[in-house]
């Protein structure tokens, strides 16, 4: 049981000395220091110690050399006098002493005789052996007496390089040690602690994070920094640096954003069409009329081939690509499209793009529907103008002629009347009755000739006098008028005209209750309306109209009162429609209609009343008539009539 604290004690103590080498030897970089100097240092002691060692050895055996050198010249003449002279003590003393140098671990004497003298220990691991002569010279002759044989021991040397080895590894091992831990606390105080911090501070680093500057936890002095201070301040140049470049490309970002939602809404905001494409033909731009027309979002129509995605367009590819290889812009006036049952007609110019980074062009499209039908009611204008300065002139040379026939003929019918007191006193005279005459004349068909001519002289005159209408700039008194009411007086008129059988079509109204008054020539005006009803009834009429209706609708369109006249009719084509308000144009058969009641009507409304009439038809969905009369003078014309 007394074992658990001292083990949990000790795992503390290795705990804590982990710890500090954690912290102080610099983490992973001080440890990998720590390592290289390590190696570094035991690879130098190495080598140092080696060389050393060789230096030692080198030295000890050039040591035992001059030793076993000197045996021969110290020891030898002695031990040679001793032997010659017989002298063992002297014999034994002089191999005691050689037995007394370093390294010598025995020493032999051999005679001639064969007699041994031995001091010393048999056999060595490393054994060296020198022989020497015994040689005395007697009346200066040398005598050979034997030999000296010396054993040295190489492995004290060795023993002794082995001790200096483990002396100089602890030693120096030990110093390397705390050198190198020394070295390496040194720079994580220095420099591993401060690297830390920046790793530190670079890993948090942001975009949020950048207004926080690198603090290192040490004194800077601006006349002695170092490269850890370099560093430091270069991270914070780049901080700045990035912060700025930042905030600079936020507001380059925000420019850009506002330019292009800026030009967007221009190109939103303009009434053409406008589509870029580039050369291959995929859209670029797209803006929201574009979109209207076609039904596709900008979204959907970038990146897409414009021949795919706009169907109708009134410009192909091809035109396009030739317009870019040109480098001139292309110009397309009064292009018709068909949308449904509703030609609409466009202007289309082509701009090619020259710059060097993009190429391909840019499609405008105008709508010119409005354009082209006002060309065709200001040419419709004209005509009726040049048409009403003919009439004129005309109708003034045919009234009088015209007036004199109608005027004859109604006198003839005066002379040939039996009843007439005149006329019989002269066939008394004569000897004839009027009774025959008038019998004779009906049985010949005389009188159904001058009725016919009396008919003829009439429409003539009717003629005319539509003719006349054309110059007439509206010589009644304008005042303010019920458009809904004298509406439903002109249908109570039509109604009674048998031959249109108006009570066979259903009357359909839509009135605004806020309607107000018209200032007109309400005759004039209702002129218009019964022709319209009366065309309009024929026509439903002649095509056979299974449940003929009529739909008269009265509204305010700003300024202008609207009175729209419908009828679900066989309706008209295209060419008819735009030649209906031509002078003497009718579909009609010959006798049946003189061509002039439209445009008599579209002179009035536009000329008389500063007004306009428009119809929208087609083949089979009837006809729509819509008259526009200005109000804004209606309110004071209230005023007079009052007053």
């Amino acid at each position: 049981m007394s074992g658990k604290p001292i083990f949990g004690q000790k795992a503390m103590r290795v705990s804590k000395i982990r710890e500090f080498f954690r912290t102080h030897m610099g983490g992973r970089l001080g440890r990998k220091l720590l390592g290289w100097l390590l190696l570094g240092s035991s690879f130098l002691t190495l080598l140092g110690t080696t060389v050393q060692l060789y230096v030692d050895y080198s030295r000890d055996r050039n040591f035992l050399n001059t030793q076993l050198n000197q045996i021969q010249t110290s020891r030898v003449p002695s031990l040679s006098s001793a032997l010659w002279f017989l002298d063992e003590a002297q014999i034994t003393a002089q191999l005691e002493g050689i037995l007394g140098l370093r390294d010598i671990v025995s020493a032999r004497v051999v005679t001639l005789t064969g007699e041994s003298f031995f001091r010393g220990v048999q056999g060595t691991d490393e054994p060296e052996v020198r022989s020497y002569p015994l040689v005395y010279i007697s009346q200066e002759k040398p005598e050979i007496l034997g030999t000296l044989v010396v054993t040295a021991d190489r492995g004290g040397l060795l023993a002794r390089l082995k001790d200096k080895v483990l002396v100089i590894l602890i030693t120096q091992a030990v110093q390397i040690f705390f050198i190198s831990v020394f070295i390496v606390v040194i720079f994580h105080i220095l420099v591993t602690r401060h690297l830390q911090t920046m790793a530190a501070y670079t890993t948090r680093l942001g975009i949020g994070r950048l207004h926080i500057p690198l603090v290192l936890g040490k004194t800077v002095h601006p006349e002695r920094t170092d490269e850890i201070d370099t560093v430091a301040s270069a991270i914070n140049s780049m901080r700045e640096n990035l912060l700025r470049d930042i905030q600079e490309r936020q507001e380059t970002e925000a420019r850009i954003t506002f330019a292009e939602a800026y030009i967007r809404n221009i190109l939103d905001s303009m009434p053409s069409v406008l589509v870029s494409v580039d050369t291959k033909g995929r859209v670029t731009q797209w803006n929201l009329q574009a979109a209207r027309l076609t039904g596709v979002t900008s979204k959907q129509a970038i990146g897409c081939f414009f021949e795919e995605i706009f169907l109708d367009a009134p410009v192909s590819m091809p035109q396009i690509l030739e317009a870019i290889d040109r480098q001139e812009p292309l110009r397309l006036n009064s292009l018709a499209e068909q949308q449904g049952d509703t030609t609409v007609f466009f202007d289309v110019t082509v701009y090619p793009l020259v710059t060097t980074k993009m190429q391909g062009a840019v499609i405008r499209m105008d709508d010119v529907s409005e354009k082209v039908r006002m060309e065709e009611l200001m040419v419709q204008s004209a005509k009726m103008l040049s048409v009403g300065g003919l009439a004129a002139g005309m109708a003034h040379e045919i009234n009088n002629p015209l007036a004199g026939i109608l005027q004859s003929m109604q006198v003839v019918r005066t002379r040939i009347a039996p009843d007439f007191p005149a006329n019989r006193a002269l066939s008394d005279e004569l000897g004839f009755s009027m009774e025959q005459l008038w019998e004779y004349l009906e049985r010949r068909g005389c009188l159904r000739m001058l009725d016919s001519i009396q008919d003829s002289g009439r429409r003539a005159a009717r003629i005319v006098e539509n003719m006349l209408s054309f110059s007439r700039k509206g010589l009644g008194k304008k005042l303010p008028v019920d458009m809904a009411a004298l509406l439903d007086r002109t249908v109570e008129l039509a109604v009674n005209e048998h031959e249109l059988h108006f009570h066979d079509i259903e009357i359909v109204r839509e009135y605004a209750s806020d309607m107000p008054p018209v200032s007109c020539e309400e005759s004039k005006i209702q002129q218009v309306f019964y022709n319209l009803l009366r065309n309009g009834a024929q026509a439903m009429a002649a095509a056979k109209t299974a449940s003929p209706r009529f739909v008269l609708r009265v509204t305010l369109q700003g300024k202008m009162a609207c009175i729209e006249i419908e009828d679900n009719g066989p309706g008209m084509p295209e060419g008819r429609r735009k030649r209906i308000f031509e002078p003497f144009f009718t579909t009609k058969n010959v006798g049946e209609g003189t061509g002039l009641g439209l445009s008599v009507s579209y002179f009035i409304v536009v000329e008389n009343h500063g007004g306009t009439l428009e119809v929208d038809s087609a083949p089979g969905q009837g006809a729509l008539f819509i008259i526009r009369l200005p109000v804004e003078n209606a309110a004071e014309n209230r005023e007079e009539v009052t007053a």
